[in-house]
């Protein structure tokens, strides 16, 4: 019945006009606590319904999201007299639109910038397909106002990453992007709930957007017409990382852990709040079950025990935090923290021997090869030397509390470094350490430290247990969605089916992004502790976008962010996380590499020779 009445008022009344006053938020429902559909600016004209109290029902028009309806402050709009409606409602400006800059918001000129370029990154997994590229959408040049612009070459993209430079919000940069805003734009929101809110004055570096507008690719500046705040990223974050030093930092204060504790690439603030826990694993919970639990036991009722010294943290162990991101500092703020002995599980030690690796010494003109059992078979670079080098930088990679384990422990991974041939740029790792370099990639790579950040990232995913914690992520759901999908698929519900299939991937995959950052994020401390320049890291992305263009990705099926995203993160952990790093004493060893690569391209072009004759 309300639906109806509300029908029968929106035909029988040409809503009225109404201007924003002030800059302010537009509501699904007239309740404050309520996180914003979009904001609105000073000047923005929109459709009113009606007016319920201290609040106006309105209608704000325009966007690729269509028209947003919904509730704005009585104090915030003015009624509009003798204005005629909106020409064409479905399709003008869209819902937050904002006067252009002055000359007095930005005082100083554009500086020319690089374009930043974009590439289709590694994978870990061979057998997984990449996602389909998509090339940017061909835009005709028009200027800010809609006229074609008379010399300036402008073309339409969307491009996802961290804030790394800000002027204001408004005017900021992305990788090599200067973003500034169009003379009207959206701001829209992915994730959004009640609980957090955001305006546009909380962009800042190390916010994650999504920007689409026009590249001025003279310039480099990229005018935004809609700017997509994934809210999710000031949820709480729960991460598992390995304490892979003495941890420091912190001290024990009246009964309560305080300080900063440097771990998994950057800093968690523990406050006298923060839980600091032990968490039994699951052989010693067994064993606790066999003890009498004492009437002072410091234990809980799930087996968790107290952190009394930072003596009981021994290198190795797994530490899972949880707690939200400062938005000033990126600092974590932590709410609990658990260690936990690092026991190399049943099932995880069944998939290290599933992944069984054979190699083929080369005879003759015939080169080796690699077999990875339920990975696939690779031709090895003929190039002993490349092949003894690549090895070398990777061995010195390896944290100094994985080497320092004794050969027989079943925790020790045992890591090996294949160079591939062919000339696809990409480099992968299995849980049991076999890291895989193709030829391609060396060919494109400038220094040694760009490949010690290809090789770190790597090693990550092997000493992090990526692929085995992905497995196990959300599992019962995953089982569950599966099923529904087999069932819908039974009964002939092709759709159903098809939706339960990219859930499923969506919760993998979106598991999965937080893992490769996690592992750009380690493979920089493993740069910086071999003494590689960590600087070096970002212009990989670079180099990965001048050779092979704009990649996109696709949230159902890609486990990597595409350039931009990665270039950026990695320009802010460098900033938030190495701003105090000793450069002087870090190397690049170019002349070394460039020998190195002269060789690869010489054992590529002998085989190809070959085939000639």
């Amino acid at each position: 019945m309300i639906l109806v009445i509300a029908f029968v008022a929106a035909v029988s009344a040409q809503p009225q006009r109404g201007v924003v006053v002030q800059d302010a938020p537009l509501l699904l429902l007239p309740d404050r606590s309520r996180a914003p559909l979009l904001f609105m600016e000073k000047g923005v004209q929109v459709d009113v319904i009606r007016r319920e109290g201290e609040w106006f029902n309105i209608t704000v028009h325009g966007s690729q999201w269509g028209d947003r309806t919904g509730y704005v402050e009585a104090r915030y709009l003015r009624l509009i007299a003798n204005l005629p409606p909106a020409e064409n409602p479905g399709t003008p400006t869209p819902p937050l639109a904002i006067a252009p800059p002055t000359a007095s918001d930005r005082n100083e000129p554009i500086a020319p910038k690089t374009q930043g370029v974009e590439s289709r990154p590694p994978i870990q997994n061979p057998s997984t397909p990449a996602p389909a590229s998509a090339p940017p959408v061909a835009a005709q040049p028009r200027t800010p106002a809609g006229q074609p612009a008379a010399s300036a070459k402008l073309r339409e993209i969307k491009i996802r990453g961290y804030v790394t430079e800000m002027r204001s919000p408004t005017d900021f940069d992305i990788e090599d992007y200067r973003i500034t805003r169009d003379e009207a734009f959206v701001l829209d929101f992915e994730n959004a709930s009640p609980d957090v809110t955001f305006r546009l004055q909380d962009i800042r570096v190390g916010v994650e957007l999504e920007i689409k507008g026009f590249l001025n690719e003279q310039t480099g500046e990229l005018k935004a017409k809609a700017i997509k705040v994934d809210l999710e990223q000031f949820r709480t974050i729960k991460q598992t990382a390995f304490v892979s030093k003495a941890p420091e930092g912190i001290q024990l204060l009246d009964g309560s852990w305080a300080g900063d504790l440097r771990a998994d690439g950057q800093t968690i603030r523990v406050t006298n709040t923060t839980n600091v826990l032990f968490k039994p694993t699951k052989r010693e919970a067994k064993l606790a079950a066999l003890r009498q639990k004492s009437a002072d036991s410091s234990e809980d009722a799930e087996g968790f025990e107290t952190l009394k010294t930072l003596d009981d943290v021994e290198v190795g162990m797994a530490m899972t935090y949880e707690g939200s991101r400062d938005r000033e500092t990126g600092t974590i703020i932590a709410e609990r923290i658990e260690f936990s002995s690092n026991d190399l599980e049943d099932g995880e030690a069944k998939l290290w021997k599933s992944l069984k690796v054979t190699t083929k010494e080369a005879q003759g003109f015939k080169p080796g090869e690699l077999k990875i059992d339920h990975v696939g078979k690779f031709k090895l670079l003929t190039d002993v030397n490349v092949q003894q080098y690549v090895a070398r930088v990777g061995q010195s990679l390896i944290p100094a509390y994985q080497r320092d384990l004794a050969p027989n422990d079943p925790r020790k991974i045992p890591f090996q470094f294949h160079v591939v041939q062919t000339d696809e740029i990409n480099a992968f790792a299995t849980p049991n350490g076999i890291v895989v370099v193709y030829s391609g990639l060396l060919e494109m790579l400038e220094n040694e430290a760009q490949l010690a950040a290809i090789l770190g990232h790597e090693i990550a995913h092997a000493t992090h247990e990526h692929t085995w914690r992905g497995e196990q992520y959300h599992k019962k759901t995953r089982i569950g969605i599966a099923l529904a999908g087999v069932v819908a698929s039974a009964y002939g519900m092709r759709s159903l089916a098809d939706l339960a299939t990219m859930v499923n991937g969506a919760i993998v995959n979106g598991h999965q992004r937080t893992l490769e950052n996690q592992s750009d994020r380690i493979g920089l401390e493993y740069m910086y502790a071999a003494g590689y320049d960590v600087r070096q890291a970002p212009d990989v992305w670079k180099l990965m976008v001048k050779k092979n263009g704009v990649s996109s990705t696709n949230f159902f099926w890609s486990n990597h962010d595409n350039e931009p995203t990665r270039r950026s993160y990695l320009m802010n952990e460098l900033k938030n996380n190495y701003r105090d790093a000793d450069f002087g004493r870090l190397h690049t060893n170019d002349e070394e590499y460039l020998r190195i690569r002269a060789a690869v391209t010489a054992a590529k072009n002998a085989k190809r020779r070959l085939k000639v004759s």
